[in-house]
């Protein structure tokens, strides 16, 4: 229930300062909150942005998934295996101040227009991203614990799941969660590169146009799906990392 009231307060927040900046500007390009929110009501109500919107949902949720899944295992190895971090760590660490949206061109000359190449960026990031943050978390390990669990018969596989795994999977959530940011502003830039569907396509689109309410009405349903997106993997982490909680006295 806070959540809900702090969430309505920075809404009511918004629109004032929204509201303000449009009665001092008085031009076209800020239009008042009221009309860029009936623009966006009307808008789903005809279904005209519909397929916008489940495209940029596909492509979010998707290159989410395949980021994730290939930085846990790259983040454990690179954090618990001293030899795979001195072989591999000093590459990943190169590879990962590069900005990867300049691979953009490249990579759908590659791949072909389409969701694919938009979708391998988005978790190509997240996968740099989560795994910096995995792999600490397995550094952070006490090597006491692993010889305490070799001491008692455990393998290497059974200590990277029953150890290693739940170590690190608070942190994997915290840092999609920290990460979505970045994924919507990559959504945004994907979509407005040989595309023709998606919200980013939509309010670029309309801003060429000179549909303001338009352009804002997407932004307004860009910003919700972000919103949605962060409180659903607070949801998650609250549901599957309960110690964590504990720990932390908030539970």
């Amino acid at each position: 229930m806070k959540k809900i009231v702090k969430y309505c307060v920075v809404i009511i927040e918004l629109l004032f300062i929204w509201q303000l900046g449009s009665m001092l500007l008085q031009k076209a390009c800020l239009p008042p909150p009221v009309e860029a929110i009936e623009t966006c009501i009307s808008l789903l109500i005809r279904g005209e942005l519909t397929a916008h919107i489940l495209a940029s949902l596909k492509r979010i949720v998707l290159g989410t998934l395949w980021g994730t899944a290939a930085a846990i295992p790259a983040g454990m190895i690179l954090g618990y295996s001293k030899r795979a971090d001195q072989y591999a760590g000093g590459l990943f660490d190169f590879l990962y101040v590069v900005p990867k949206v300049v691979f953009l061109p490249v990579i759908i000359v590659l791949m072909g227009i389409g969701d694919v190449p938009k979708i391998f960026l988005i978790g190509l990031v997240l996968f740099f991203q989560e795994t910096v943050v995995i792999r600490d978390a397995a550094k952070s390990i006490p090597e006491e614990i692993s010889c305490l669990m070799g001491a008692m018969g455990a393998t290497g596989w059974q200590k990277i799941c029953y150890m290693v795994f739940p170590k690190c999977l608070p942190e994997v959530i915290t840092s999609l969660r920290s990460s979505l940011g970045t994924s919507i502003a990559l959504l945004f830039i994907t979509e407005n590169f040989a595309s023709v569907s998606g919200l980013g396509y939509y309010i670029t689109k309309s801003m060429d146009q000179r549909n303001y309410s338009q352009m804002y009405a997407a932004i307004i349903l860009l910003s919700v799906m972000g919103v949605a997106l962060y409180s659903l993997l607070g949801i998650l982490e609250r549901k599957i990392c309960k110690w964590k909680l504990i720990e932390s006295g908030n539970e």
